[in-house]
């Protein structure tokens, strides 16, 4: 590890780097340069059996409080570049590494007045995550945008793959088994590429503007990982039935349900991953007791499970 020099810290508490705001330390965190980095990285890490996750914004993560055992892994800021690669009269290729913000991708169509990614605007995390994710709102989803992605198959080889070849469902990109075959284990997202297409930029801002808006609206401020869990239906979304079995407001320590969007937990300020586990167990619970549905949490749960 020695190598990576200032990229590489040791005993690194994630809450810094979750927008929940916790979590334990992990045992490094790495955040190569550039491919030659990563793959040297990976390499040494199959060598020596350590474990490693790969971190994308931390915005759809929650880090219990013993941390992560072995390395994580950031591509931000080397993956983090964003440019128009190809363009025609109808349609224009944007290249994202996944570790640019989602956000700065929405800003830069924006920006170059590009229709396509405003139904992203508000969503927090990185691009490899949005992929991985399938983010997305009521207005759109990564999957109706994205061309093709780059991923890396541990530990050295880059491949493309087209969007018809993946397979996406809600809120999540699921990997064909002859994928993980190759290398044994899931690839690591390095890039993605956009089909956006050329729009009026006064019709673009003006509908910026409305979606911001309404996002701000409904949806509550302070140290959050966005939904919680995912709606089982249109028509009874997870909120819904988290408001209507009074659950808003409810808190364990720092963990409270939102009071503005009931399929937000936040923290207020000093919770841990244990208070926000114990809130989850009782929203389930309890929606599962007065409407039989059994929520599925949208979250990653990561980290050491047995508290030390």
């Amino acid at each position: 590890m020695d190598r990576f020099n200032e990229r590489v810290e040791f005993d690194v508490p994630m809450a810094g780097h979750t927008s929940l705001r916790v979590g334990g330390p992990a045992d490094a965190l790495a955040t190569p340069a550039d491919t030659y980095e990563l793959t040297g990285l990976l390499a040494m890490l199959i060598k020596t059996g350590v474990p490693w996750f790969v971190l994308g914004g931390g915005t759809n993560l929650l880090v219990r409080d013993s941390g992560i055992r072995g390395v994580v892994i950031s591509l931000r800021p080397g993956f983090s570049d964003i440019a128009a690669v190809d363009s025609d009269q109808d349609a224009v290729a944007v290249h994202a590494g996944a570790g640019a913000r989602l956000s700065a991708l929405c800003r830069y169509a924006l920006a170059n007045n590009l229709a396509g990614m405003n139904f992203a605007l508000g969503i927090p995390g990185s691009v490899g995550g949005a992929v991985i994710m399938n983010a997305g709102t009521e207005n759109g989803a990564i999957e109706s945008v994205l061309s093709s992605i780059e991923v890396l198959h541990v530990p050295d080889q880059k491949e493309i793959i087209c969007r018809r070849a993946l397979l996406f469902n809600y809120r999540g990109l699921v990997w064909d088994s002859s994928i993980i075959a190759k290398s044994g284990y899931e690839p690591i997202v390095l890039a993605a590429s956009f089909e956006l297409a050329p729009a009026d930029p006064r019709t673009q801002a003006a509908e910026a503007e409305t979606l911001r808006a309404r996002r701000k609206q409904r949806q509550p401020a302070g140290f959050s990982a966005g939904c919680v869990f995912k709606n089982p239906s249109a028509d009874a979304p997870a909120g819904y039935l988290i408001d209507q079995a009074g659950l808003k407001g409810t808190r364990i320590g720092d963990a409270q349900v939102s009071e503005v969007h009931a399929n937000f937990i936040v923290n207020l300020g000093r919770a841990g991953a244990t208070d926000i586990l114990r809130l989850m167990d009782i929203v389930r619970e309890k929606v599962l007791h007065e409407y039989g549905v059994e929520l599925e949490p949208e979250i990653r749960t990561v980290g050491e499970s047995k508290e030390k």
